[in-house]
């Protein structure tokens, strides 16, 4: 029988900051960043219908097409970012080999020339050539029995990747270059007057973008649905949770799934963090903070980037002229590359200020 539970219940801590062994809290809120306004340059393409994740490989730009794009389109671009001309499509419909459904996630190749994508409803990557003008990728790579859970994934080293689950008890997850599981990290903290909430609901609860940066080893859980930043430090397997300004949990209903209860959101949950970007000196975060009927109203979805040093400290809040779904940052040229959200979706271009550098 369904239970139909309202949680506005709050985080509560003894202090803004505590420590425990490999983990620390922070709680922040919208006064802690300095506002520093920037504006952007918006760059459209007539051959993308309708982008749903950018990357950054070199100077090269990718873009992914949404799931739903007509079959035949091609499921990526590559971008020029030195003069903002159209490069090539690469990525070919279809569940043959060396083809994808969908392009979720970019990630760098062994050289300039090669990137990786990461085929969601295939459970595959997909390995391409900048230079070479096929559609078909060049080589895949399936995800193991063990890596099945994930929801998103990311190289972590030359020989590790790691990952998020929405079912594990693990904040994070860790495999080897063969997908065997090495180890999990960081068990989920049980909630304030809901001590039955499962490992599950909790991972559900908690639910999240992955993002990193394999040479400074650290990898954020981005939440989704409630106001938490979770870094990882990969090399000493410590945690820093960043909470805030809002400290309540989304409302949500314990509904039947099949024997077991999930959590239900509601269709008009709020989107609170979209992406985050983990630099050689900062962590910037795009915050939202937006309904699905606002979204569907405005077609905004986020117009701020929150920046931190690499401990959580809060920083600098980035007012943008546009609203973005997610970024990339070119540490090269010191600029943002956002894709828009607007009636034409295209690139977005800022520059970081110098302040910041």
């Amino acid at each position: 029988m369904n239970r139909i539970i309202l949680f506005p219940f709050l985080l509560v801590l003894s202090s803004c900051e505590t420590e425990t062994k490999n983990l620390s809290y922070r709680i922040i809120q919208e006064k802690d960043f300095k506002v520093i306004p920037i504006t952007s340059e918006k760059y459209y393409f007539e051959e993308i219908i309708n982008p749903s994740n950018i990357g950054l490989v070199d100077n090269k730009i990718l873009i992914s097409e949404a799931w739903r794009v007509p079959e035949e389109h091609p499921r990526i671009h590559i971008i020029n970012s030195k003069d903002w001309t159209y490069d090539k499509p690469k990525g070919k419909h279809g569940e043959g080999p060396l083809e994808l459904i969908d392009a979720s996630l970019f990630y760098k190749g062994e050289n300039a020339d090669t990137f990786w994508t990461y085929s969601m409803n295939r459970r595959k990557l997909v390995e391409y050539s900048m230079s070479d003008p096929t559609l078909l990728g060049k080589s895949e790579w399936k995800m193991t029995e063990p890596m099945m859970d994930l929801m998103f994934f990311t190289q972590a080293s030359d020989s590790s990747f790691l990952g998020i689950s929405e079912a594990n008890k693990n904040r994070i997850l860790e495999f080897d270059k063969d997908g065997n599981k090495i180890g999990g990290y960081g068990d989920w903290e049980k909630v304030k007057d809901r001590p039955d909430l499962n490992d599950h609901q909790l991972a559900e609860l908690n639910g999240s973008f992955f993002k990193g940066n394999a040479d400074e080893g650290l990898f954020i859980r981005v939440g989704i649905y409630r106001d938490r930043l979770i870094i990882f430090d990969n090399r000493d397997k410590s945690f820093i949770i960043i909470d805030g300004p809002d400290l309540e949990f989304p409302p949500f209903e314990l509904v039947d799934a099949g024997g077991f209860e999930r959590l239900y959101l509601g269709w008009d949950r709020l989107y609170r963090y979209r992406d985050a970007v983990v630099t050689k000196s900062y962590i910037f975060a795009l915050y939202g903070g937006v309904s699905q009927s606002e979204y569907n109203k405005t077609s905004v979805m986020a117009e701020q980037i929150w920046v931190f040093d690499h401990r959580g400290q809060p920083l600098w809040n980035l007012k943008l002229d546009r609203s973005l779904i997610n970024f990339v940052i070119n540490e090269d040229t010191n600029e943002i590359y956002g894709l828009t959200t607007d009636e034409d979706p295209g690139i977005a271009v800022f520059n970081i200020p110098n302040d910041l550098l």
